[in-house]
């Protein structure tokens, strides 16, 4: 008589996400953390194990660090009025982002003046400045940003004490000892102009950005003990940009 065959099952294959296909830290340390930012955006999807280990700060820092050791330097280029049909930078020793915000965007509308003078746009006197793949927009209606042009997010931070001023005096940091970022504001109370100088009054806040931190909100700093006159620097990767006005003869 013919014997009935035996059929092998097949082992059923392990569930995603389980420690016995790729450990976690080995998820996390040699694979996860070497892939570009686009990617890591898509696989944010994948499970909540892999949505939270992207999002936290910890392995921000390590894609972070190990960008700096492999990648070459980045700069981003915001023009300073909108053009309907921007320029055409490129450059073989740095990596250059274009912040250009649509016309009828809330962001632009903010960003953006509509009056009195709409080519300004971004204060003339501050470039945005760059922190770790972060960018801070300070903008002449009074707005701030901080934008992640890899992740094409924006947040809007909340609004400090009232400057007398248009133009908007920032800086932006990462601070080591708290593993936070500060955001540094320069504003004007008041100014009375003489005929023989001009009398200001100046206050400083600072505001931090980071994990774990509850609240966004200023905090103001002592005001400086004697005047003070700035000249514009700005550090972006390597490359040094200093802000001049025209050379008059």
């Amino acid at each position: 008589m013919n014997q009935p065959i035996s059929k092998r099952r097949r082992p059923a294959p392990p569930e995603v996400g389980s420690s016995s296909i790729i450990p976690d830290e080995v998820l996390l340390l040699n694979i996860l953390v070497r892939l570009p930012v686009k990617s890591l955006v898509r696989f944010k999807s994948v499970c909540k194990a892999w949505c939270a280990t992207i999002a936290s700060a910890h392995f921000a820092r390590l894609h972070l660090e190990l960008a700096r050791a492999t990648s070459p330097s980045s700069m981003v280029v915001v023009p300073r009025k909108y053009q309907s049909e921007p320029r055409k930078v490129a450059s073989q020793f740095v990596h250059i982002y274009r912040f250009q915000p649509a016309v009828q965007s809330k962001v632009a509308k903010l960003i953006m003046m509509s009056k009195p003078r709409p080519e300004w746009g971004i204060p003339r006197f501050t470039i945005p400045l760059h922190c770790d793949g972060l960018v801070l927009i300070p903008s002449m209606t009074g707005h701030i940003f901080v934008c992640n042009p890899a992740t094409k997010e924006f947040v809007e931070l909340p609004p400090g004490t009232r400057n007398v001023s248009l133009d908007q005096r920032v800086a932006f940091g990462f601070d080591p000892s708290s593993g936070t970022y500060k955001v540094a504001r320069h504003f004007l109370r008041s100014y009375h102009e003489g005929q023989i100088r001009t009398d200001y009054d100046v206050g400083y806040e600072v505001l931090t950005l980071g994990d774990g931190v509850k609240k966004l909100e200023w905090k103001a700093t002592i005001d400086p003990p004697y005047p003070n006159q700035c000249q514009d620097s700005y550090l972006l990767a390597r490359i040094l940009l200093l802000e001049c006005g025209p050379v008059r003869g």
